[in-house]
């Protein structure tokens, strides 16, 4: 076997193992964001019934075990009190001294 085709068999299977490692990253990749996607419902799951005030031995969901939700979870924000009866048109929450009580959308 010449030298050349020695570093060309070497070469091709340098490429085959990047090429392999390169698709298992990806794979890996797609797990994690999968995982993340489970891990951030689950949490707010568990976040609204909190807020909600669901009993702990009742609720669904799991706790942010790790810590990680409110920096890698986007739109995860603790909900806001339920709506009593003296607000009860939307806009009211939003701007209570500024909104009248049939006001409904703000442009």
């Amino acid at each position: 076997m010449s030298i050349q085709l020695s570093k060309t068999l070497w070469a091709g299977a340098l490429l085959g193992a990047v090429l392999v490692m390169s698709h298992l990253s990806k794979g890996e990749a797609q797990d994690q964001q999968q995982w993340l996607t489970a891990y951030c419902t689950e949490a707010a799951v568990w976040a609204a019934e909190e807020a909600r005030g669901v009993p702990l031995n009742q609720r669904t969901g799991q706790p942010d075990y790790r810590g990680i939700a409110a920096e890698q979870c986007p739109g995860m924000r603790p909900a806001g009190p339920a709506i009593d009866d003296d607000y009860r048109a939307p806009a009211r929450l939003a701007i209570p001294d500024a909104a009248p009580i049939q006001q409904l959308v703000q442009f």
